[in-house]
């Protein structure tokens, strides 16, 4: 081999040019025998079984991180990268839910088994609502909010106020359309809440409704028959007093309650927590990205300008599609006896996705 071309040595070897030049050294007493070079960095046998072992058991576990690991195992952050990618594990983030509590799962778990077989008929006659604080700076998220630039001095800081300005706002939505925006200025108490929303809104607007054709979707009708509405609400502190009770016993034709004498006695009666199933809450996320886009507003008002500009003009396929999404949430909360929907879950593979021509379009 000593005539033999670098070329004609690497494919003898299987190798490349480049690993014959570096790697390969001729002995100059034997100039046919050729021997490995010294090398640096960790070993090509680092992912031994035994290393293997020991990043497989991480799975699921916190604290793990790579640094970690090259301690621990006395081999390259690469190695342990490579070792990660062979087993299929990916470092994902967490996500932030409300903790639920064995009473909680209870309750859940009670309900789906109760309301589990509903189809997305029954889910359309729900107008649901909530609250939600908007503020000037929005969210930020530093993974995805990334500068292309050649140094880190060209990248601008994201500037936040320590007291920026905050609005509270109310929204109601069915599969077919939105009610108008409802804004609180200050504290909310029971009787703030029954005169805005409970009979300026609900009552006096939506139950009153009757034509949906040339109108904005936060006017038109919501329901197909307005006295089959289903008034849902969560059970922050305000709705849940007995003046608010009794008005919409008096005056709604069905209610979720949210007083704890009903538990176990309404139909209706869903209990907390139930976050991660009312689409509203995926309806608050996908206005937040439009609201919060380049260039961001940098006072309340333009946050409040946009956010009407987004109800207005909202996709009336969106709201169906996160409506007749609730039948496959309902049976996942039920299979996973009351516990939380993971967030990857994704309710077109599930077996009670809905068939209709709306859901199905890609």
């Amino acid at each position: 081999m000593a005539n033999m071309k670098q070329s004609e040595i690497a494919k003898k070897l299987h190798k490349s040019p480049g690993w014959v030049s570096k790697y390969c050294r001729r002995d100059l007493s034997k100039p046919e025998s050729f021997y490995d070079a010294p090398r640096s960095g960790a070993p090509v046998t680092t992912l031994t079984p035994e290393n293997m072992k020991v990043l497989e058991a991480c799975e699921g576990k916190l604290g793990q991180s790579v640094t970690v690991l090259r301690d621990k195992l006395g081999i390259s952050t690469g190695s342990v990268s490579t070792g990660f990618k062979k087993l299929g594990l990916f470092a994902y983030r967490r996500s932030v839910q409300s903790r639920l509590k064995k009473k909680h799962k209870k309750i859940r778990y009670a309900t789906a088994t109760r309301m589990r077989h509903h189809g997305v008929e029954y889910w359309e006659n729900y107008l649901i609502t909530d609250e939600k604080i908007w503020t000037v700076d929005g969210y930020f998220n530093p993974q995805n909010d990334r500068v292309r630039a050649k140094c880190k001095e060209d990248v601008e800081a994201v500037e936040r106020d320590k007291f920026p300005g905050k609005r509270m706002v109310w929204l109601g939505m069915s599969a077919r359309a939105l009610t108008g925006l409802v804004h609180f200025q200050g504290s909310v108490n029971g009787t703030v809440y029954r005169e805005k929303v409970l009979k300026k809104v609900v009552l006096e607007d939506v139950l009153k409704r009757t034509k949906s054709k040339g109108l904005p979707i936060h006017k038109r009708k919501m329901f197909k028959r307005n006295q089959d509405m289903i008034f849902e609400q969560d059970f922050a502190q305000p709705h849940s007093t007995n003046a608010n009770q009794e008005f919409m016993e008096e005056n709604f034709p069905a209610h979720t309650p949210t007083l704890w004498r009903y538990e176990g006695k309404d139909e209706l009666f869903f209990g907390p927590k139930w976050d991660d199933f009312w689409p509203i809450e995926r309806y608050w996320g996908i206005s937040s990205q439009r609201v919060y886009r380049n260039p961001r507003p940098t006072h309340i008002k333009g946050v409040m300008r946009r956010l009407r500009e987004e109800v207005r003009n909202t996709d009336p396929k969106t709201l169906l599609k996160l409506v007749h999404e609730m039948p496959a949430k309902m049976n996942e909360i039920y299979r996973l006896k009351g516990a939380k929907i993971p967030s990857n879950f994704d309710a077109r593979k599930s077996a009670f996705a809905c068939k209709c021509s709306v859901c199905c379009d890609v």
